[in-house]
């Protein structure tokens, strides 16, 4: 007779009980799954605090901005942003922007920082050594005065028109008179004034006596034959006239040939002062 409570032989003892079981491994997930939650919270908490924390407020772009535009008020706006979002040299007051313009194109809603604005319109960003001559192109010297070069409002980096003023005695005796013509547009300024260690680019430029610009060889020796005959003025391009594509030379003066000589009839026949 088996004994009350004795185990039967050939059973195992872990499948004596298997109710056991399922209450245990609910048990389990239960407490893998608040352990999951648990870190996703804590993971959660430390994200926010992360990318949150103080917020600062910051100028930017209401609408996009021309290079070497003025900025003016209603170009910007302020928006804030989590202090560790903030860019160092990132601007914080608008009135921190009077009198600055803009070194590059700045698209709207970007934040303006100290590398994107200047208050030296007149300063060349990225100082070198070499003048910006395009390849084949030439840069020449021709005097300016206030009268002669716009008040002394001509500065490095603008496009001016050029007029020449001659008499036509230099082409024919007839009918003698003085004519004027713009002989070149969009020319390319690169430097007004001479080179010197002085920082000069700061301050209100004023009347200088020179100022330096690109052009091909050939119309140089035009350039300087109008100015042997005749005077040259200066007209300012408005900003948003400005054509900063590279340069395309006259079809009439390629950069790569240049004209045995220049006098009355090449310039007669390049801009017809002889003509009304």
């Amino acid at each position: 007779m088996a004994v009350i409570g004795q185990a039967r032989p050939g059973i195992p003892v872990n499948a004596r009980n298997p109710n056991i079981r399922t209450p245990l491994f609910i048990l389990g997930v239960g407490l893998a799954l608040v352990a999951f939650l648990v870190m996703l919270t804590f993971g959660l908490l430390f994200a926010n605090k992360a990318g949150g924390g103080a917020q600062v407020q910051v100028v930017v772009a209401s609408k996009a901005i021309d290079a070497r535009a003025p900025i003016t008020p209603d170009m910007l706006t302020t928006k804030s942003l989590p202090a560790s979002a903030v860019a160092p040299g990132a601007f914080t007051n608008l009135r921190d922007l009077a009198s600055y313009s803009a070194v590059v194109s700045i698209p709207a809603g970007q934040v303006i920082s100290s590398n994107l604005v200047t208050s030296n319109p007149d300063q060349p960003t990225g100082a070198s050594s070499y003048l910006p001559i395009p390849q084949g192109w030439v840069a020449i010297t021709f005097p300016t005065s206030e009268l002669q070069g716009v008040g002394g409002y001509l500065a490095q980096g603008d496009y001016i028109d050029i007029i020449a003023t001659v008499n036509t005695t230099v082409f024919t005796p007839v009918n003698p008179r003085t004519v004027t013509r713009t002989v070149f547009t969009n020319v390319h300024v690169i430097r007004v004034g001479p080179d010197s260690t002085i920082v000069k680019q700061g301050q209100a430029q004023g009347v200088t006596t020179s100022i330096t610009i690109v052009m091909t060889q050939c119309d140089a020796q035009y350039m300087y034959w109008l100015a042997t005959v005749g005077t040259i003025k200066y007209s300012l391009l408005n900003y948003h006239d400005y054509n900063t594509k590279d340069p395309q030379p006259d079809l009439s003066c390629p950069v790569t040939s240049l004209p045995p000589t220049v006098g009355p009839r090449q310039a007669q026949a390049r801009w017809d002062f002889l003509a009304g």
